[in-house]
Formats: structure tokens, C-alpha cells, sequence
């Protein structure tokens, strides 16, 4: 009887016959592509820096140390399980924790008594491990002479009573409480650089300009030149004021309030650059020395269509609008103004990585402390993985979303056999990335 079923058979067997399953292979897994991160981990000593650096006082002696616990997580989170209780598939594949190196794999209720046990102090330790590594991957960031903040903020929806949980602005799950965690990531590398949990009911720039002084704090010594780039709900006087003060360079989206309608209304000298695009600008006197500049840009709404930011000031015109105000300290042109701003859309799509590919949607423990935790786990698997897209697959400027490499290079079929007095991993031939998996493992190993 035959055991493989060749393509050439396939392609000339032209009766469909019916297939009887059952559960009798052994030594299977789907999760053929683990080694490549094994490898990658292994090679920047992954567990023994959370070893060295992430102090768990109280926590008695078990099977699971805090970097076996750690890890584990991140194997979970990097092939797609987002959820404790999705990541119980690894607890009965053997050959996974064999590729992954694992002396087993945690269950549901371990990580959760896990996660409970831990105070807000580890997930500051979980921060500053992920800073050290971003530092030492990216050489101190000797190569750069200026770096760009992108700061943003992201609402979680919760479904219970979890510890500083809050009642505030949620616009996918009205009326239901929240985190509202603030981020910031560096516009030249996407990398994630700093953030924390905060409450629902928090405002968007809830401790915003202690968080920014906490970064630049952190950044090296021989960066002079910092630019913040950030959306409405960090704008305000006090901000303004501090970034000022601080030499910084800022691009910050200003909402559409009635005095700034009534700003726009007496800009006269519009200029066109094309596409139905105009720009124009104003100046804001925010105290008797400092004066800011408002970057104006408008752009006319096709037929048909509603306009997004149309001024209600303005409602009688016979051509619509949408506006947007950019508040700078910068000598930039407004298109330029505009088109450097826009480059942070990209941290949207940060964000969107963080929640379709890494969880960061999920709350999974009613501690604060221990969600606090699985935050930074999660923004520290991020940095991995942007790590590995450039290292392991040579992504440096186009970067692909994590589902994508997790279908190609980690979910292989294969199979465990012991042959020759050691064990081997047999991956499936026909595979229709194998290149692309051997030019990865070649990178890596």
C-alpha cells in the first residue's frame, strides 16, 4: 500500500475518492516553523535576560520559572493564540515544546495565577527589559541624529468589573468600561518605545506630558533633535507650552472648535497644490512671547458625498470642505507641515498590528497589575517581531503584517522522527514557501 500520494498521481488521478480519518499519527504538529523562533530567541537570550531582570518576590518554587512562564506567552502570541485559555493547545503537542525547547507548557488556570500574583512593579520591569532590547538591537541609536515620537492611544473594551477599570469615551462599545493605555512608537523604525494602562474614564492626554518627559529622558544623549507628532485629544495649552520650552519639534492636530472656525474664516490668500487641495495658515498667540503657527489644509468634498470636518460656521457655502489644523513650531511649508503629519498614519496601522496580531484588544485577568503585565508582554513581542521582519526576513522598509509571515514560515506541517541518533524535524516537501522558510533559517541559525 501506498504512504505518499505523489503530485504527478494527483494531477492525473481524475476519480475523486473518499478519505476515512482518523486520529492515529503520531509525532505530528502544525507548528513545523517553530525552530526559526527558537533560533531568533535563542540567539538574543531571551529567557535569560527576563531570568536576570524581571524579579517576582514571594513567588515559591514550581515548574515554571518566571522566564519559562514569559516565554511560553510569547511563543503563543507569536503563532496567533492571543488568549491563555487558546494558547492550552500547546499543553498536549509534544513535538512543539520539542522544537520550541520547552520542558512543557503552561495551562490556562497556571498563567492566570500567574498573571493575579504579580504586582505593577514587574510590568515596569517588563518596560525597561523591552527598552534594553530596542536599544541594544537598534546600537544605541548612534545611527540617528533625530528621531520622530508618534504618540496615540487606544480604547479596550472590558466585559466585567476588572480592577481600574473606567466608565469614558469608547466608540466601538458605548457605554461600556475600558483601559485607554497611552503608546508611542518611533516614526523612522515603528518600533514601540514606552506606554502604560490607564483607566477608561482617563482623557486622551491623561499624564500625556509626564509620559513625554519619561521617554525623552530615556533616548540617548547624542539625539538633539526630537519631534512629537500626535492627533486632538493631545492638544492643549500646557502641552504646547512644554514642548515649547523643551526645544521640541511638534505637529499636532488642533479640533475644530468654534475660535479656530473663526480663524479659518479670515484666511484669504488660500493656495492650491493640487488635487482639489488647498493650504493656507493663521497664527495663535499663546502667551506674550510665544506665538504658534496653524497649518490649515482643506480639501473640497466630491459630489455626492458628506463632508467629514465641514465648518458649521461655514454651512452656507456652495462648495464644501473638509478641514484640518495642524499646530507647529516647525519652518516648514502647510503642505509640508501636512505631508510630514500624515507619515503618522503608519502608527494607526501600529496599533491595528498590536490588535489583530498580537491581542491587544484582550484583557485577560481581572488584576490591574497582571493586565499591566500582559500589556507589556504583548508591546514586547511586538518589538520582537519587528525585530525578526528586519533580521530574519529583511524587511526593513515595507514591513508585513504578522498573520501573513505566521501562514508562510511558522504554521508547517511536520513530522518528529528519530533517525541516525538524533531527532529530526521532517517538514512537509510540497511546501509552496519552502524557499522562503530555508533563506529565513539560513539568516537565523
Amino acid at each position: 500500500m501506498k504512504n505518499n500520494i505523489s503530485q504527478k498521481e494527483r494531477i492525473n488521478n481524475q476519480k475523486a475518492e473518499d478519505v476515512r480519518e482518523e486520529f492515529s499519527g503520531k509525532n505530528l504538529t502544525r507548528f513545523g516553523g517553530t525552530g526559526l523562533i527558537r533560533r531568533f530567541f535563542n540567539r538574543h537570550s531571551i529567557k535569560d535576560e527576563i531570568e536576570k531582570r524581571i524579579k517576582i518576590e514571594g513567588r515559591r518554587e514550581c515548574k515554571y520559572s518566571a522566564g519559562s512562564m514569559i516565554v511560553s506567552i510569547l511563543y503563543g502570541i507569536f503563532l496567533g493564540y492571543q488568549r491563555p485559555s487558546q494558547m492550552e493547545v500547546f499543553t498536549t503537542d509534544g513535538v512543539f515544546q520539542k522544537i520550541a525547547g520547552l520542558i512543557g507548557f503552561p495551562v490556562q488556570s497556571t498563567i492566570s495565577r500567574f498573571l493575579s500574583s504579580l504586582k505593577v512593579s514587574v510590568a515596569r520591569e517588563l518596560a525597561a527589559l523591552n527598552f534594553n532590547f530596542l536599544m541594544k538591537f537598534r546600537g544605541g541609536f548612534k545611527a540617528f541624529k533625530s528621531i520622530t515620537l508618534d504618540m496615540d492611544s487606544h480604547v479596550i473594551p472590558v466585559f466585567g468589573n476588572q480592577q481600574r477599570v473606567g466608565l469614558g469615551y469608547n466608540p466601538k462599545k458605548k457605554g461600556r468600561k475600558s483601559y485607554h493605555p497611552l503608546l508611542c512608537f518611533i516614526g523612522e523604525t515603528r518600533d514601540y518605545i514606552g506606554g502604560f494602562l490607564r483607566s477608561g474614564k482617563r482623557h486622551t492626554s491623561h499624564n500625556a506630558i509626564p509620559f513625554i518627559k519619561s521617554i525623552i529622558k530615556k533616548l540617548p544623549s547624542h539625539i538633539k533633535e526630537i519631534r512629537v507628532r500626535a492627533d486632538s485629544g493631545f492638544f492643549s495649552l500646557d502641552m504646547l507650552k512644554f514642548l515649547i520650552n523643551s526645544a521640541i519639534e511638534f505637529y499636532i492636530i488642533v479640533p475644530i472648535q468654534t475660535w479656530v472656525q473663526n480663524k479659518i474664516m479670515g484666511i484669504r490668500n488660500w493656495r492650491g497644490i493640487g488635487y482639489g487641495v488647498e493650504v493656507g495658515e493663521f497664527e495663535f498667540i499663546l502667551n506674550r512671547v510665544i506665538t504658534i503657527r496653524m497649518a490649515v489644509i482643506r480639501q473640497k468634498v466630491k459630489v455626492g458625498e458628506s463632508p467629514k470636518k465641514q465648518l458649521k460656521l461655514l454651512h452656507v457655502e456652495g462648495v464644501l470642505y473638509d478641514y484640518q489644523v495642524i499646530a507647529t513650531n516647525s519652518n516648514l511649508s502647510p503642505e509640508d507641515v501636512w505631508r510630514f503629519y500624515n507619515k503618522r498614519a503608519c502608527c494607526e496601522n501600529f496599533i491595528k498590528e498590536g490588535i489583530y496580531g498580537f491581542g491587544l484588544d484582550k484583557v485577560v485577568s481581572h488584576s490591574y497589575a497582571g493586565n499591566s503585565a500582559w500589556f507589556e508582554v504583548l508591546m514586547f513581542a511586538y518589538n520582537l517581531m519587528n525585530f525578526f521582519k528586519e533580521e530574519v526576513m529583511n524587511q526593513n522598509k515595507v514591513k508585513e503584517m504578522i498573520q501573513g509571515i505566521r501562514e508562510r514560515l511558522f504554521l508547517i506541517p511536520g513530522r518528529l522522527v528519530y533517525k541516525g541518533r538524533q531527532w529530526i524535524l521532517r517538514l512537509e516537501r510540497t511546501w509552496f514557501y519552502r524557499c522562503e522558510y530555508e533563506d529565513a533559517l539560513a539568516k537565523v541559525t
